[in-house]
């Protein structure tokens, strides 16, 4: 024992450089991603309207016109003009649609008659290129000249109102909802984060038996260990699965729920169509057909090949769902937010998935792949299972570094906007919880590996890496609520 200190010694400075390194890497990547902070209005809001908030017209306007800082979707608008008042009419109009083809910023209602004398509100909903709900509404007067007035037209109802009050509040109300495609609601937010720890659980699957169990393959663990723990695994990804198969279903009626409350059943197909949300939908629903599939492919000695291929296929798709769900679609440069996005989803889920299985398999099959009966003394003992994971552990935050601090750059146009916004106050809480789980698997690499190594430690991983796991689970918790919100 005394003899191995002055290797350790020699090998730690390497060793600790990496890990002085990578704590660097924090505060420099945040630093860099809050010193070139843009400040181009990247997030949807409407920025003017025709007629204008408040305005008195003296003539009927042919159309309503809707300009917004970004371009919208369609599919997901609604616009209505309803005479003022609590039972006011609704307007005749058509069909609601774009300025031009290439003007998708711009929507445009035409009405179908003329307006009579009085006031009117003009309600709208629409989303951004994240998917986020947003609605809002702002009022206007039309002061129609008696000679100019045939009759009183369909909508109009409010001519006995006070001229020189016009309907509305006195400016344009524009709000985020407090509701997105993954529901910024109890249950739709708890839908998320399932929906996340179950991309989370496959990715790190996936990881665990490519990088962990292949790496103790690689350095000669005998087929007596490797087939028990390659079965420990193929169990661990029906847990994920599930999650995932559920969350196919409800993020589809949160959806239509959320834009088309009135009629959800009716516009299940409109949510499916046409949008970027919808196609990671569809790509959440080929990821889980993928992973299932494969998983019921799987002999019991789980060690067919292409079983796993067609599950580790679908474990890449399910990373672009996120990626069209949210801000990785909307934010600027859109090639550098969405690759950042897909990465940090796919870095994150291996790391914390990777421990997760880790943690299910040692509890599962331990040292002894015989279950009960004397292990291999060629079979790898906990300490060199824990350190194939570190090492991709170690890949894995680097990457959640780099790309965590792109997707700030991308995501935010001031730095303030990080404490003066619940989207930028809820991304320093999931920082807080992720330095937490950084710290804590720092510690389990420096001490609890090398005791596992060298014997003193008794109790396996025992809590500190059931700790470790936890925190993972509240940061995805966390990230869940995050990506929901808009930045506003």
């Amino acid at each position: 024992m005394a003899g191995a200190r002055p290797e350790a010694h020699r090998r730690f400075p390497r060793r600790g450089l990496r890990a002085l390194a990578a704590g660097v890497a924090v505060p420099a990547v945040l630093g860099a991603a809050l010193a070139t902070a843009r400040t181009s209005p990247l997030h949807t809001e409407l920025k003017e309207s025709d007629p204008a908030a408040d305005t008195v017209l003296e003539a009927s306007p042919d159309a309503v016109t809707l300009t917004y800082t970004t371009d919208v979707q369609l599919a997901l608008s609604t616009v209505t003009v309803r005479a003022a008042g609590v039972d006011g009419a609704t307007a005749p109009a058509g069909d609601l649609a774009y300025l031009a083809d290439d003007r998708h910023d711009v929507l445009v209602l035409p009405l179908s008659e003329p307006l009579g004398r009085g006031g009117y509100t003009v309600a709208w909903t629409t989303a951004g290129p994240d998917g986020h709900k947003l609605s809002g509404d702002f009022g206007f007067r039309v002061e129609v000249r008696a000679s100019d007035e045939p009759g009183e037209p369909p909508g109009a109802g409010t001519a006995g109102a006070d001229p020189a009050t016009p309907a509305g509040d006195g400016a344009t109300r524009s709000s985020a909802t407090d509701r997105s495609g993954a529901g910024a609601g109890a249950i739709g937010t708890g839908m998320g984060f399932l929906f996340y720890l179950g991309i989370v659980g496959v990715l790190g699957g996936v990881a665990f038996r490519r990088f962990v169990l292949g790496r103790c393959a690689r350095d000669g663990a005998p087929r007596e260990w490797l087939d028990p723990a390659s079965i420990a695994t193929w169990t661990f990804f029906f847990i994920p699965t599930g999650f995932l198969l559920g969350a196919v279903f409800v993020r589809l009626w949160d959806r239509a729920a959320t834009f088309f409350p009135d009629d959800v059943t009716g516009n299940l197909f409109t949510v499916v169509t046409g949008t970027p949300w919808a196609a990671g939908w569809w790509l959440h629903v080929a990821g889980v057909v993928l992973v299932t599939g494969g998983l019921f492919l799987i002999n019991r000695d789980g060690v067919r090949p292409a079983a796993w291929k067609v599950i580790g296929l679908g474990a890449l798709l399910l990373p672009f769902v996120p990626v069209l769900s949210g801000h990785g679609w909307s934010d600027s440069p859109r090639a550098v937010s969405a690759v950042a996005t897909y990465l940090h989803v796919v870095a994150a889920g291996g790391w914390m998935g990777a421990l997760g299985c880790l943690l299910w398999v040692n509890a599962r099959i331990g040292k002894d792949p015989a279950n009960g009966a004397d292990a291999s003394p060629d079979a790898p003992g906990l300490a060199e299972v824990v350190a194939a994971f570190s090492r991709f552990a170690q890949v894995a935050v680097a990457v959640l570094l780099v790309t965590g601090g792109l997707k700030i750059w991308t995501h935010i146009d001031a730095a303030s906007q990080l404490w003066t916004t619940p989207w930028g106050r809820s991304l320093l809480v999931k920082a807080g919880v992720v330095a937490g789980v950084m710290a804590l698997g720092f510690y389990n690499w420096r001490f609890v590996r090398p005791a596992l190594a060298n014997g003193t430690r008794s109790g396996g991983l025992g809590g500190p890496a059931l700790v470790e796991l936890l925190l993972g689970v509240a940061a995805v918790a966390v990230t869940a609520y995050v990506v929901a919100q808009p930045l506003g």
